[in-house]
């Protein structure tokens, strides 16, 4: 299952369109760089003490540093054409590498959705009532968008005022009315 993670946690949790396309498997950048890039979306006073997992140069999901704290951070994987990292509570985890695992398999980003609520409203997956993830994605390391998400289980544009249409100024709600809703915060 952690073999090699997709895209990251926004195209594989939340599903903007970034290409999926998988290239020729390129080399892993060192992991002193997978260590700086995958902390990138993290505030600087939150990366001291954060777990990072990356990949090796035979493309092996590893654990880049060990961490202290609650926070866990994916460097980017190298046989996805976007860029991606992201950083999550460790009580996300499951979900995280559930959704990751559906979208590997090929789940399209309804798909997967449908079978994270699914697994979520069955008790066979569990997502916690509050979460925090943070996120950079783009077509490279130097192209690419951030945002804090934060997950508000069965939120409604009705009940938290937010809107449901996509920004980059202000915060919005993904996945209105669901176990998977979400707050989107771009992160400038």
């Amino acid at each position: 299952m952690h073999n090699h993670v997709v895209v990251g946690l926004v195209v594989a949790m939340l599903g903007l369109e970034l290409p999926l396309v998988l290239s020729g498997q390129r080399a892993a950048p060192s992991p002193e760089r997978q260590i700086v890039e995958a902390l990138s979306p993290l505030p600087e006073t939150m990366r001291e003490g954060v777990a990072v997992k990356g990949f090796s140069d035979a493309g092996d999901f590893v654990t880049l540093r060990e961490g202290t704290g609650l926070i866990t951070c994916l460097a980017d994987d190298p046989a996805v054409r976007a860029f991606t990292v992201t950083c999550y509570h460790q009580d996300m985890e499951n979900y995280v590498m559930r959704s990751l695992q559906l979208t590997k398999a090929g789940a399209d980003t309804p798909e997967r959705l449908k079978t994270l609520e699914a697994e979520i409203d069955s008790g066979q997956l569990s997502l916690q009532d509050r979460g925090v993830v943070y996120q950079r994605s783009g077509f490279d390391a130097d192209i690419n968008d951030a945002a804090m998400l934060v997950f508000l289980p069965s939120a409604t544009a009705d009940a938290t005022g937010l809107p449901e249409q996509p920004s980059s100024q202000h915060p919005w709600l993904r996945e209105a009315g669901t176990r998977q809703a979400h707050m989107s915060v771009p992160l400038r």
